[in-house]
């Protein structure tokens, strides 16, 4: 990949236009060749320049950005805004780099483009198997349980329950008692698997069974949602779904 990539925006709404600009000024290798309001107006663009990167909006006038990036041969690398999580299930089937949801935070940005320069990297520099591979570990965090460092499977963690002075991390297989705060441990978790729900619950979202505006089920245990993260849960759930969507009835 060379030093600059060459992007385009597709956004009817000015403002979420106006803060794309403002996310790309901010990284020195992206290069903005244009924003645009439609596909359309778009394609002359396509067609005079080399545009490694499109930001487009789903739900546009006219024609939708879904729609607009299956039209296009080759296929480009795209990342698709939008304001709808519903409306991102649609772009899936199109390979797109990633998914981003507005109001879109900065730092939601910059993993998205970090993303892109990966695949990127790939796709010019392959690099061929080897023939006989070791399987992965899963993923494990080492924590400190009766003066032992004891491996915990991230796979393996339900939920962790904050008491008093000590934490206690709830598995599939056993709980261990630690002397962490919940505050600390969530600084080690990975964000795409774990959130915190409130401010004595952090929760495995793979593991959550069901879930309403106030309370979360996890192995048939019902785990209640803080006032004030009632939010960062909701968003949590909406991007797991993203990157692993499924059929909701």
């Amino acid at each position: 990949m060379s030093n600059s990539i060459n992007c385009i925006i597709i956004e009817d709404e000015k403002p979420a236009a106006d803060l794309l600009e403002l996310y790309i000024s901010r990284v020195e290798m992206l290069h903005l060749v244009g924003t645009f309001t439609s596909g359309t107006q778009a394609m002359r663009c396509l067609n005079t320049n080399k545009i490694d990167l499109i930001f487009t909006d789903i739900n546009l006038p006219g024609i939708s950005g879904v729609d607009f990036i299956r039209s296009l041969a080759p296929a480009p690398n795209v990342i698709f805004t939008t304001a709808h999580a519903e409306y991102a299930v649609d772009g899936f089937d199109l390979d797109a780099v990633d998914f981003l949801l507005k109001p879109i935070p900065f730092e939601r940005f910059l993993k998205a483009i970090n993303r892109f320069i990966k695949l990127d990297k790939q796709i010019a520099e392959p690099t061929p198997a080897p023939k006989q591979e070791p399987e992965k570990e899963s993923p494990f965090i080492f924590i400190k349980c009766d003066k032992k460092m004891v491996k915990i499977y991230l796979d393996d963690i339900l939920y962790f329950e904050s008491q008093k002075n000590y934490l206690l991390i709830n598995t599939s297989k056993e709980v261990f008692k630690t002397y962490h705060s919940i505050s600390e441990m969530e600084e080690k978790l990975p964000e795409a698997m774990f959130v915190r729900i409130h401010r004595s619950f952090i929760v495995s979202i793979p593991k959550i069974e069901k879930y309403t505006s106030n309370e979360i089920e996890i192995n048939k245990i019902s785990i209640p949602i803080g006032r004030h993260y009632g939010s960062t849960t909701s968003h949590a759930l909406r991007n797991y779904q993203l990157m692993y969507p499924t059929f909701q009835v």
